[in-house]
């Protein structure tokens, strides 16, 4: 699958969701949703409630079918026939959705081997009036995050009529940086925000929106109704954002086992705050093919444009050693 995934059965650390598990709260509501009446698909409570854990007000949230909905909907709204920039490598969809509406796409790439995000670029293109900017952060596929001082320079950045999207569907597994209210409140900020990642749900397409009224009032103007279903909606009502600290401590150690297995195996692995690690692998498409040829799913990076790249989910340590072996097994029987 392009976007990760994997059959039952295999050992799937090709799509990045939470290590842990569905939280119980959420899978318990998900498990009682009811689905009979329209009046299910009232996503208000859902909303107030997210809004309450974004510190901001209810009209400031948007419920959406997952962050391609809410990527969709931006690029419709505030994206047509405009210059938008992307901050890449990264996830395909930013560029797709933009050259949907006929916006004049350009990438700034971070160069190998340490990925920094190319910031300057971004604030140059936020300055330029009319320019629409998308930076994921922490980044998919590179696990790069930006600092908070410099996430606050992004958004102060803007020009009248130029914005800035900013993916933090990875944010819960990385070091808290800055609140939802002080990014949005200068009105050129739209936090997009994947709780399928946050609580390993990727059957239940939820995601949100964190802005202005203004631009929040805008995008629900044009949106379908009823995109979002009753479970998404149940999962909604109950989830939290940010994890507790424990679980991110658990999965940092994770992450630093990972990396340091895959450089043990040969792989290249780039400093990550996300939960997945970025590798340079010789003959990455083979390893990944190779993998798969014993039931473990890697991602491999060639849509990114990084073909000599492959992406690893955090797993548990159990998971990982499974990993470890089989490269090694396949580096043995290559020599």
């Amino acid at each position: 699958m392009i976007h990760g995934g994997a059959p039952e059965g295999w050992l799937d650390l090709s799509a990045s969701l939470d290590p842990l598990g569905t939280p119980p709260e959420v899978a318990a509501a998900i498990a009682d949703a009811s689905y009979g009446r329209y009046a299910d698909l009232d996503a208000a409570a859902a909303e107030e409630h997210l809004a309450r854990d974004a510190g901001v007000a209810a009209p400031c949230v948007l419920l959406t079918a997952g962050a391609t909905e809410a990527l969709r909907l931006v690029a419709e709204t505030f994206g047509r026939s405009r210059r938008a920039v992307v901050v890449g490598p990264t996830y395909s969809e930013y560029a797709r959705v933009a050259a949907s509406v006929g916006s004049f796409v350009c990438e700034r790439r971070a160069d190998p081997p340490s990925f920094v995000p190319p910031i300057r670029d971004a604030l140059g293109a936020l300055r330029v009036e009319g320019t629409v900017v998308f930076v994921c952060d922490p980044n998919n596929p590179t696990g790069r995050a930006v600092d908070a001082s410099t996430l606050r320079a992004l958004a102060s950045a803007p020009r009248r009529g130029s914005l800035l999207v900013l993916d933090t569907s990875f944010a819960p597994f990385a070091a808290p940086t800055c609140d939802a209210t002080e990014l949005i409140d200068g009105g050129h900020v739209v936090l997009v925000r994947s709780l399928t990642k946050r609580l390993a749900t990727p059957g239940v397409r939820v995601g949100y929106v964190v802005a202005s009224r203004e631009i929040v009032g805008a995008l629900r103007a044009v949106r379908d109704p009823w995109t979002v279903g009753a479970h998404a909606i149940a999962a909604a009502r109950v989830a939290r954002w940010t994890l507790p600290v424990e679980d991110r401590a658990t999965i940092a150690r994770w992450r630093e086992r990972l990396a340091g297995g895959l450089a043990a195996c040969g792989l290249a692995p780039v400093p990550s705050d996300a939960n997945f690690v970025l590798a340079r692998a010789p003959h990455a498409r083979a390893l990944a093919a190779a993998l798969g040829r014993r039931r473990i799913a890697v991602r491999d990076c060639a849509s990114f444009g990084l073909p000599d790249h492959v992406r690893v989910a955090v797993g548990p340590p159990e998971a990982q050693d499974v990993l470890f072996a089989a490269i090694a097994e396949i580096g043995a029987a290559a020599a």
